[in-house]
């Protein structure tokens, strides 16, 4: 499949109701049809990577190379940002809801006694995949590993040999990849042909609101559309240039995305 063209991101919805990021399609469908979805992947003969394009992630994907690769490479693309959303619905699209991985894992973690899921946790502060990986056997009875992940300085760093060789042995069905993007799904894309078979979800801090060493936005705050107001004000430092800087460039892809409805025939 071509790869997009970087400058034009936009987001588009067809008459029979496909929506497309970057021309690529979004997942449209609930939560339950998304766990449809990737059952129908299990168990997996290849990898398959699940990416949840953002408001920063849609940014990103105009600016940063190896971020469109993984973009385009991915299997499923769920919309996380309610920006995203919201600009499809106004488009026309229906049936597109906000998907989160944070929402998938205790979601799968649920199921994976039932369909025989094993699942991977890595990522996040040293300690809270294991943390995790302990809520989830303890309130779900579920079959989950935490695999270790070192600090590394870029996605290629020699040390993800040793998380390689670990998820091999994990043989794990469903891996929630936690180092935040564009790191985790930028991570799966490069070691693809390394990797063992398997559904790779780029989950962020799902590790970090099940161990609670963070907290969620309550779920009103969710359904309006303010987690992001919620989690910078938990973490300044680290998301006020995503949300107040970066956040403001999504104004072009709303502009972009209504001129090329405009144009249509």
């Amino acid at each position: 499949m071509p790869r997009g063209d970087r400058s034009k991101v936009s987001v588009h919805v067809s008459r029979s109701g496909e929506v497309t990021l970057a021309g690529r399609p979004l997942f449209v469908g609930d939560a339950d049809a998304l766990i449809a979805r990737i059952d129908q992947l299990l168990p997996a003969d290849e990898v398959y990577s699940i990416v949840t394009p953002n408001v920063d992630q849609t940014i990103g994907i105009e600016h940063d190379s190896a971020l469109h690769v993984a973009y385009d490479e991915a299997e499923i693309r769920i919309a996380d940002g309610t920006p995203l959303v919201v600009l499809a619905r106004m488009l026309g699209a229906h049936g597109l809801q906000r998907l989160t991985g944070a929402d998938l894992l205790p979601i799968a973690a649920r199921l994976s006694c039932q369909r025989g899921w094993r699942i991977a946790l890595m990522g996040g502060a040293p300690s809270v995949s294991e943390l995790a990986a302990d809520h989830l056997r303890d309130h779900y009875g579920a079959d989950v590993v935490s695999i270790p992940f070192p600090k590394i300085a870029d996605v290629g760093d020699a040390e993800s040999g040793q998380v390689i060789a670990d998820l091999h042995a994990a043989q794990a069905d469903i891996v929630f990849v936690c180092l935040g993007s564009p790191k985790q799904d930028v991570w799966v894309s490069h070691w693809r042909e390394k990797l063992p078979p398997g559904v790779y979800v780029g989950a962020g801090a799902a590790v970090d609101f099940v161990a609670g060493t963070k907290r969620r936005a309550p779920v009103l705050v969710q359904k309006i559309g303010m987690e992001w107001l919620f989690r910078m004000a938990q973490e300044p430092r680290r998301l006020a240039g995503r949300y107040l800087v970066r956040g403001p460039h999504f104004l072009s892809v709303v502009a972009r995305s209504f001129a090329q409805r405009k144009d249509q025939p």
